[in-house]
């Protein structure tokens, strides 16, 4: 990256379809840039979109920008304001407001989030001007014919670029566009710089005759800070950076760290199967992609099958990573719950690959519909000389009595990613997955995650986090229950694993036993208790169960919190009411805009599901399975913008030693409570109070025991 303009080899203008307007000029420029004036034409959302291009290096430089814009009024518009009816302010803080709503693009969204971050960091200033009268009522007017931008480099030389304002969101990269370039610095360009520099400075000083300058409404300042709560650097260089490079090839665009090409070499090496037991926010995704960017490649003919838990996560798949990488697929197909003709387009779609009509598909389904009986009698029918990639994410899911049977030998090339693959009491259904996915994994934990350095961000990949066990106990009738189903569980422990009819019956039991300690009721006291700690609830994740849900929302809201459960009733499938979203990515994005405080979580939030800016996690049903706190704390482990730690309070189930128990029944509370110190600890281990907590839980050991944790 240049560190002045000096070092830029300018053109003297750029056309879009000939020229990479955002690598060749904005991205080179903006990154050892100081300010930027700009006039960003009409105000809509894509306009702040595109005024925003290639801003990333300005806001490593901690650079300023200023920024004019217009609303786009029309007669009946001007009428309005004129008439009274409203004040100018209070008009256009609804238009821009409704302008606002309106952005469902991502380039957009990331680039809102940008001018939002520098709003509420002091880096930016936006200006409203519009055209009045000779007696300042406002005018039906196309203000800016011009799209003009100033810029000064670290080193004090300046330019500046224009040209005729024909920019928007839809054609950022596609529509013809062309803008002049003139450097301050060269004989016989200052004085298209200078101006350039004096309309922007009248403009900006409302010193234009018959144009009216203010700033932006109040509101309006508001609502971009909010939806830059969320902003993160790395998202808006990595992905719609890469994405918009014309020419490059996929490997370019994935980009892998040594770690990552590691893992790759490792699948090559084991016969293109293996599990990636990597933790959350460390890359499994794009590690997953460069295999099978690498099938492609050995292929003449593929179909990719991406199987996901959940829609929303299959969503993200296609939307934050297979589409910005740029994959020519000749073919895409939604295969679950949301469309129901896909038995009919999956069937067609692989008679299609068979003829050589098409030569590289994917298909997006979840671990339900890709374990069918049709679906799997699909790709078991298929023409024989198709070969299959299965990408599972989120793996261990396919280990279970139904998901299994997604485990075909159709595919070729086999991913397996989870941060926990491995299935929690069912060696089975472990086994299973580890001869399906050549009995090997690469590992990069969530200590690895924690201490190394992302070269992108100079931070580490994983946020560094504060763990709070909280302690409450069971009554008497829950322990009474939880010995009875432990009995049961030991007799069939041997049995399950050679037997399918054993192992549902065995996993039955083991829930019915795990939901005594989730839903012991002495939890909501802790949890009120944890409430009334908190200064400021904000950022929260509460992960309960089925039986805790309505109760914890009536807790929520007696203690003033705003909040919304997130279940699987919350669908998944887009709807009109939600803007094209699924009601799932809506509660999504107004908790991310804290519109909630909080989110009251039943499983859905377990896997994959990606909110950076969740930064405390109150674990309400929690069991020692490492795959649901493991997946459950890596929710609030990612990285954000601002984010500097994250909070996990964890509800730990403890004997009453004031209750008089019978020798048999205290001795069976002690082993439950020992491992639930042993869980406790594999969460305190890699936190930043490690070595209080460790204390605490040598404590609480030794009441038991008179033995300190191991």
């Amino acid at each position: 990256m240049p560190n002045s303009y000096t070092e830029i080899a300018f053109k003297a203008s750029y056309e879009s379809g000939v020229d990479d307007l955002v690598q060749d000029f904005y991205v080179p420029v903006l990154g050892c840039s100081a300010s930027y004036d700009r006039i960003a034409g009409f105000f809509s959302s894509s306009s702040l979109a595109v005024a925003a291009r290639g801003i990333a290096g300005l806001i490593e430089n901690h650079g300023h920008m200023r920024l004019i814009t217009s609303p786009n009024l029309s007669t009946e518009d001007a009428k309005v304001i004129t008439s009274a009816a409203q004040s100018v302010q209070r008009f256009f803080e609804g238009r821009l407001l409704s302008e606002l709503d309106r952005i469902q693009n991502e380039f957009e969204k990331d680039h809102i989030q940008a001018l939002g971050w520098m709003l509420a960091n002091g880096l930016l200033e936006i200006r409203l001007a519009y055209v009045t009268d000779e007696e300042g009522a406002p005018l039906q007017s196309n203000l800016f014919h011009q799209k003009i931008g100033l810029l000064t480099d670290i080193q004090g030389n300046k330019l500046s670029f224009s040209g005729s304002i024909n920019e928007s969101a839809s054609g950022w990269l596609g529509n013809i566009e062309e803008f002049k370039v003139f450097r301050e610095w060269v004989p016989g360009q200052d004085a298209f710089y200078q101006s350039d520099e004096e309309r922007f400075s009248a403009l900006w000083s409302g010193l234009r005759k018959n144009v009216r300058v203010v700033d932006i409404p109040q509101a309006v300042k508001e609502r971009l800070i909010r939806e830059g709560a969320d902003f993160s650097i790395e998202r808006l260089t990595v992905r719609h950076y890469l994405k918009s490079r014309k020419g490059k090839s996929v490997e370019e665009r994935l980009s892998l760290f040594p770690y990552q090409k590691e893992a790759l070499q490792m699948w090559l090496h084991n016969g293109f199967r293996l599990l990636f037991e990597m933790a959350t926010g460390t890359g499994k995704t794009r590690t997953a992609l460069a295999c099978v960017n690498h099938a492609l490649k050995r292929e003449k003919k593929l179909v990719v099958v991406i199987a996901c838990p959940q829609t929303t996560l299959s969503s993200q798949w296609r939307t934050n990573e297979v589409e910005p990488a740029g994959f020519a697929f000749d073919a895409v197909l939604t295969a679950d719950g949301t469309n129901s003709g896909w038995r009919r387009a999956l069937d067609t779609l692989l008679r299609q690959v068979s003829t050589g009509f098409y030569n590289r598909a994917v298909v997006y389904t979840t671990h339900a519909t890709g374990s069918s009986g049709d679906f799997t009698t699909l790709i078991q029918n298929s023409s024989p000389d198709i070969p299959f990639c299965l990408v599972a994410d989120e793996v261990h899911g396919l280990g279970a009595h139904k998901g299994k049977q997604a485990l075909l030998d159709r595919y070729k090339y086999r991913i397996g990613l989870s941060a926990t693959p491995r299935r929690w009491f069912d060696a089975y259904g472990t086994r299973i997955l580890a001869d399906f996915f050549g009995d090997k994994s690469f590992v990069f934990s969530i200590a690895d995650a924690l201490t190394t350095i992302n070269p992108l961000t100079n931070r580490p990949f994983l946020v560094n986090y504060y763990y709070h066990p909280i302690f409450v106990s069971l009554t008497d009738g829950e322990l009474q229950s939880y010995k009875r189903l432990s009995t049961r569980i030991k007799k069939l422990s041997t049995y399950a694993q050679s037997s399918d009819e054993y192992q549902k019956r065995y996993e039955s039991l083991l829930f019915a036993r795990a939901n005594i300690q989730k839903n012991a009721v002495g939890k909501y006291a802790a949890l009120a208790e944890v409430l009334a700690g908190t200064p400021k609830v904000e950022n929260t994740l509460l992960f309960v169960s089925d039986a805790q849900l309505d109760n914890v929302m009536a807790l929520l809201k007696q203690c003033g919190i705003t909040a919304h459960r997130f279940t699987e009733k919350q669908g998944a499938s887009p709807k009109k009411e939600y803007g094209g979203l699924s009601e799932r990515q809506y509660l999504i994005n107004h908790f991310k805009k804290r519109n909630y405080q909080a989110l009251a979580a039943i499983s859905c939030l377990d896997e994959g599901i990606d909110i950076p800016s969740a930064d405390t996690a109150i674990l309400m049903a929690n069991s020692s399975n490492p795959r649901e706190y493991v997946q459950r704390i890596g929710r609030v482990l990612r990285q954000a913008e601002g984010k500097t730690h994250a909070r996990i309070y964890d509800f730990i189930v403890e004997p009453n030693w004031e209750q008089d128990l019978p020798p048999e029944l205290r001795a069976f509370e002690q082993k439950i409570f020992e491992k639930e110190l042993q869980r406790a600890h594999d969460m305190a281990v890699n936190a930043l109070n490690n070595a209080e907590v460790r204390v605490a839980l040598d404590q609480k050991l030794t009441e038991v025991s008179g033995d300190g944790v191991e």
